[in-house]
């Protein structure tokens, strides 16, 4: 039987079922994720688990079969204009992508793709909120024909490989493709992706699901056998213990906390690794291109015109490190809070740097705003930063200790000034004891000290953050909407705080002069109305 040719409807390779389970566990993520945390609620009570655990093996067995259905009924053509996709089963949806809308082509390859010479493909549009035209598991030859049509509308979308044929064209070094469509900015080797690790902080996320799945692994389950191997082994070490002394027992509980320690560094320097093996980014003059990965390959494609803000961060680490994180979001990044209940919706790809060093974010800053917003920096430690009014202490003090005093307490912190760090106690009568909320006082300072704004006649940064720092730099005349509020306490104060809306987000810049609010927003208006250039 004869291959189909480009322009015929085609079908996905069936590795692409993977890719809807995935879809498919994100819907259905919101419903299981509360059920299975109800079953430690519920395990002593029989006839509700006879009916909780039947639903959430039905809901995974059903996963698989819905992915393959959803896969039988996923058609794409490519045309010479455009994309055609035609997919769902009980709901049907047709896509007709124009090629003239395409700003980016973004790759990614897995182990399993690698090996069947297939490759994931997103055509990536201005203005929308989710990433279209999305190929999972196509082969690569047809990658490429989709990869030569929209380069023949539009030039300089192609991968850095679009021109190669043959199955090993997506594979082909990032060297020769800065040669003919850019330079390259910045290339990360081993001791950076070691500096990642140590930065990255999703080894909270797991202790937490640790103790999660510990809480869930209770007698009567299936994994009671691993249970009690795990308890034998912390009486037999317990038993021992108990014949040393208190300075070998603290040694040795020492060493294994390090020993632990050890092993979770170890995790998150092979995750960096992993995800940002041979980072390269490029840029051609209009476009960045990033590449990274070991074992899944991941290539992001993204217009500058298209980027609506610049996020630089620092924590302690990176600050350590005197490094930086950059995040480029383009228009529909992130999502808003009606919109993140659709969690089956694809963002587009966010060109994420890792890490960096402060002269290259500056020259980031300087290649995506071009000749405009020249005068606002977006280095955290960079001087020209505004501090917002000291009445922003008072109001995140008594947020925290309106949020962090128990329920049945009625404290309250008296402040005699807006930058005074001494509340006063108060009596519990339920606990007898006095709430201090001086530690509210000292975070809320924290707080204060690190957020800023500044702006110029084009562009406007905000600066936040608690222990670490963040920056958010935008182009006014891409903004939205901008809007002023004010709560009773800044009313009283004539402050107000300044919102302004992009098409990836919100910043705000809290506590500002009334006055000055005002006129912030109204210039930031005048500059979208009366800017002829398009904001994507």
């Amino acid at each position: 039987m004869n291959p189909p040719s480009p322009g015929d409807w085609q079908r996905a390779s069936p590795f692409a079922i993977v890719f809807f389970a995935g879809n498919i566990v994100r819907i259905t993520a919101r419903v299981l994720i509360p059920l299975i945390a109800t079953v430690p609620l519920v395990r002593d009570n029989p006839g509700i688990l006879a009916v909780l655990l039947p639903l959430l093996w039905a809901a995974l067995l059903l996963v698989p079969v819905a992915a393959t259905v959803q896969w039988a009924c996923f058609r794409f053509r490519i045309a010479e204009d455009r994309l055609l996709i035609h997919k769902g089963f009980l709901k049907k949806s047709a896509l007709d992508l124009p090629y003239e809308r395409v700003q980016g082509i973004n790759v990614r390859r897995s182990p399993v793709d690698r090996l069947f010479e297939l490759v994931t493909v997103a055509l990536d549009t201005s203005g929308t909120i989710q990433a279209e035209g999305k190929l999972p598991s196509i082969r690569t030859d047809v990658a490429h024909h989709l990869q030569r049509s929209v380069t023949a509308l539009r030039p300089g979308l192609g991968g850095p490989d679009a021109d190669q044929g043959g199955s090993g064209g997506l594979d082909a070094g990032l060297d020769a493709a800065a040669t003919h469509r850019g330079h390259i900015l910045l290339r990360l080797g081993p001791a950076d992706m070691v500096r990642i690790g140590l930065a990255n902080r999703n080894f909270i996320f797991v202790a937490a699901l640790v103790g999660v799945l510990g809480d869930l692994l209770q007698p009567g389950d299936l994994m009671d056998p691993v249970v009690e191997a795990v308890e034998a082994g912390v009486d037999s070490a317990a038993s021992a213990l108990t014949g040393l002394g208190a300075l070998a027992r603290v040694g040795l509980a020492a060493a294994l906390i390090a020993s632990v320690a050890g092993v979770a560094l170890l995790l998150m320097i092979t995750s960096a690794f992993l995800r940002h093996h041979n980072f390269t980014l490029l840029h051609d003059g209009r476009r960045f291109r990033s590449h990274a990965g070991l074992l899944t390959q991941r290539e992001v494609v993204v217009e500058g015109p298209k980027i609506q803000q610049l996020t630089v961060s620092q924590d302690l680490v990176l600050r350590w490190f005197r490094r930086y994180r950059v995040r480029a979001l383009p228009a529909g990044a992130l999502l808003s809070p009606e919109q993140s209940q659709a969690v089956a919706i694809e963002v587009p790809d966010v060109l994420d740097v890792p890490l960096l060093d402060g002269r290259l974010a500056e020259d980031l800053r300087a290649l995506l705003f071009a000749r405009e917003a020249r005068g606002i920096p977006v280095l955290p430690r960079s001087k020209g930063f505004k501090r917002v009014s000291p009445y922003y202490i008072r109001a995140l003090a008594l947020r925290y200790c309106l949020s962090c005093r128990p329920p049945s307490s009625d404290s309250s912190c008296f402040w005699r000034g807006p930058g005074c760090l001494s509340p006063a106690y108060s009596y519990d009568p339920l606990l007898v004891g006095r709430i201090d909320c001086r530690p509210c006082g000292l975070a809320a300072w924290q707080r204060w000290r690190r957020q800023g704004y500044v702006h110029d006649s084009d562009g406007l940064s905000s600066r936040s953050g608690f222990i670490g720092s963040e920056v958010k730099a935008f182009l006014m005349r891409k903004a939205q909407s901008a809007t002023v509020k004010q709560s009773p306490l800044q009313r009283r104060r004539d402050l107000a705080t300044l919102q302004v809306q992009l098409a990836c987000g919100k910043i705000t810049v809290p506590y500002l002069d009334h006055r000055a609010a005002c006129a912030l927003r109204d210039y930031i208006l005048y500059k979208v109305e009366s800017s002829s250039r398009r904001w994507h």
